[in-house]
């Protein structure tokens, strides 16, 4: 069986508002939000790599690790 290949929905664009909220919280100091930004998302992919399986990531099962089931019609 091929492995499953999940299309991601393009990210949606931040509104103004959401800019502005964010260059506010740090007084207007854009490198300073930058900064926050790329750190929270390196500390959330950090979460998903722990939370996910690899092998079910890439498509590849341990062998015998578990039978894979057939779906009756």
């Amino acid at each position: 069986m091929p492995p499953v290949v999940l299309k991601q929905a393009p990210a949606p664009k931040p509104k103004e508002q959401q800019i502005d909220s964010v260059l506010a919280e740090f007084d207007g100091d854009a490198r300073a939000a930058i900064g926050a930004l790329l750190h929270n998302r390196d500390e959330l992919l950090r979460d998903a790599d722990r939370a996910a399986s690899l092998g079910f990531l890439r498509g590849r099962f341990s062998e015998g690790a578990r039978p894979v089931r057939e779906l009756k019609a």
